[in-house]
């Protein structure tokens, strides 16, 4: 018990909660530990969603599969990273992706019920239940905004413009991969490198592994409606 809540105290469905209350209320639900090897499925497209789960350990992505067998990483999570969020009170209330492990995971899930009792008996928890709702919201509204640009270098450029602001600042630091930003934008991580390169011998930015420097933000910022 010590363990989990250690480890779910940082979750964003129990922020602002002590640890004694965490303890009180895991107590007086009925959760659950499932453990996953790399590799394994977690959840199949279209099966009934009705817990939350929260990533106690390892990294799980959401994926689109085809009938070919080829996919595309929708989106990568992490320990505390939580899902079925935005499904379990839904009317269909089924996965619209397939959630698989990508690394040897544990997650800890809480039924549909639980969650109901929890809001009703603290309303900090339903006040982190509907941040969580509303993250997912935006991120969904990020992801439809960068679809709605045609071309990669679009949406490339929409990308460093958005992380500049989100940082407030010209030296935007990576906190993902270059693999997970390419996956999270819908393209091949290949032509983001050749994107990056293109936008650097333009004079718009210099980059590195892990930083991307805007040099000329406001050809930068023209080049997108172009």
């Amino acid at each position: 018990m010590e363990n989990i809540i250690m480890k779910i105290k940082e979750n964003e469905f129990f922020k602002g909660i002590s640890k004694e209350n965490i303890e009180n209320v895991i107590s007086n639900i009925q959760y659950f530990l499932k453990s996953y090897n790399k590799g394994e499925v977690i959840a199949s497209e279209d099966d009934k969603c009705n817990t939350l789960g929260i990533i106690l350990d390892g990294i799980v992505e959401i994926q689109r599969i085809y009938l070919s067998g080829k996919y595309i990483v929708l989106k990568r999570l992490k320990n505390n990273d939580v899902f079925g969020e935005a499904l379990i009170f839904s009317k269909k209330g089924s996965y619209p992706a397939t959630i698989m492990a990508f690394s040897d995971c544990t997650v800890l899930y809480i039924k549909k019920e639980d969650i109901i009792k929890l809001c009703l008996k603290e309303e900090k928890f339903l006040e982190n239940f509907m941040s969580l709702l509303s993250n997912k919201v935006l991120m969904l509204n990020s992801k439809i905004k960068n679809i709605s640009f045609k071309s990669i270098k679009h949406k490339v450029i929409n990308f460093i413009l958005e992380e500049s602001k989100k940082q407030k600042s010209k030296n935007i630091v990576l906190k993902e991969s270059k693999e997970e930003i390419a996956s999270n934008m819908g393209i091949p991580r290949p032509s983001l490198s050749r994107e990056l390169m293109q936008l650097r011998d333009m004079g718009y930015i210099e980059f590195d592994r892990n930083k991307i420097e805007i040099i000329n933000i406001n050809e930068l910022e023209e080049e997108l409606f172009n």
